[in-house]
């Protein structure tokens, strides 16, 4: 539900943009910044915000929920390089830094002796903080050009290796399971680039889907008594919602 009501604000903040800018880039009879769609090979950078969370899958082992918690918003920075394959369609590399926190919530529902359900108890909460270098590889297809706008979209694969890679449980830091260092995504993207006389802006809204199971299954010997944590997953993916600003 929470990530329902995120994507809808942030797909209302970006048609409102997209009507406001319209207006006023229709109204101009000049085409700004025409040499950027021309250039073979163009740089730029990139910012942005972010809100990560878990996809998690229950094992059944013990009577353990596990939930998504509060998400906060996390910032990305990166570099933009774009090869031009055809008037409609590049190949961007958008290599970069983005950090942010998971947090997971772990609930039971005791059962008295009459087999009865009591009310719901939270275990813990489990915050893992995340500093990311990414490095996606997209395609981008681009519309015909309006004026000086151009809607697109994107699609490809991206790697991820997080610094902060938690190898082993930290119950002063509320650390309680262990991820690994390496996640494979599959991203995609819509969006809309704005040209300006010196430059375009691209906004757009990209979904992140992590492909692989990152949670570290075996016990940490060093920290015993938290296995439970680790035994209410049968595995634990990763997911990601992200709104970049391309300056090229």
């Amino acid at each position: 539900m929470r990530l329902r009501v995120l994507l809808i604000t942030i797909l209302a903040f970006i048609t409102i943009s997209f009507a406001s800018a319209q207006k006023v880039l229709n109204n101009s009879s000049i085409l700004n910044y025409q040499r950027g769609d021309h250039n073979l090979l163009h740089f730029g950078f990139t910012l942005g915000v972010n809100y990560m969370d878990y996809k998690s899958y229950l094992s059944g082992l013990n009577d353990w929920r596990v939930e998504g918690g509060k998400m906060n918003m996390g910032f990305l920075v990166g570099i933009v390089s774009e090869l031009r394959i055809t008037d409609d369609l590049a190949l961007r590399c958008l290599p970069g830094l983005e950090f942010s926190t998971r947090r997971l919530v772990y609930t039971q529902t005791p059962i008295n002796e009459d087999s009865e359900f009591l009310s719901t108890t939270i275990v813990d909460e489990s915050n893992n903080d995340h500093v990311y270098i990414t490095v996606p590889l997209m395609f981008k297809y681009k519309a015909k050009r309006i004026n000086n706008y151009r809607p697109f979209i994107t699609l490809g694969p991206c790697v991820k290796y997080d610094f902060q890679n938690h190898k082993k449980i930290e119950p002063d830091n509320a650390v309680f399971l262990r991820t690994k260092p390496w996640d494979y995504y599959l991203e995609m993207g819509i969006g809309s680039d704005f040209y300006l006389p010196y430059f375009k802006l691209g906004i757009e809204l990209r979904l992140s889907l992590g492909l692989r199971d990152i949670l570290i299954h075996e016990y940490d010997i060093q920290n015993p008594g938290f296995e439970g944590y680790t035994d209410a997953l049968k595995k634990l993916k990763t997911r990601m919602f992200t709104l970049a600003f391309h300056f090229e």
